[in-house]
């Protein structure tokens, strides 16, 4: 099992980037025991232009990250929220941290969600 989050970050190590301001994604893929590899850096449309939000954008946005199961910023807005998670992917706003420690945080939710889905 694995699977992949994306992180809204300018540098690759701080997640640091508001989800309708950032042009690029880091891709991270982990894997069952919590390892995690970077795998690209995926570029996108910045859904926010300077005030307003670009409808079309914030959809091609979303689509291109599709096949994460987790984006993470530092905010994410509301209609972000929705359209993510219309694609079953969960949008988690996390502050001031780096990838370093913000992905086995993750990771653990995860494994406790998993394990929850199987007790019931």
């Amino acid at each position: 099992m694995f699977y992949r989050i994306a992180l809204a970050s300018s540098d690759g190590v701080h997640i640091d980037r508001h989800f309708g301001a950032s042009d690029g994604f880091l891709i991270v893929e982990v894997t069952k025991d919590g390892n995690f590899l970077e795998v690209e850096r995926r570029q996108v449309k910045a859904p926010c232009q300077h005030g307003y939000h670009d409808d079309g954008a914030m959809l091609e946005a979303v689509q291109a990250l599709s096949d994460c199961r987790y984006v993470v910023a530092e905010a994410i807005g509301p209609g972000a929220q929705k359209a993510l998670e219309r694609q079953d992917i969960l949008p988690l706003e996390i502050d001031g941290q780096t990838v370093d420690t913000a992905v086995p945080k993750i990771h653990d939710y995860e494994v406790k969600k998993q394990q929850a889905s199987v007790a019931y």
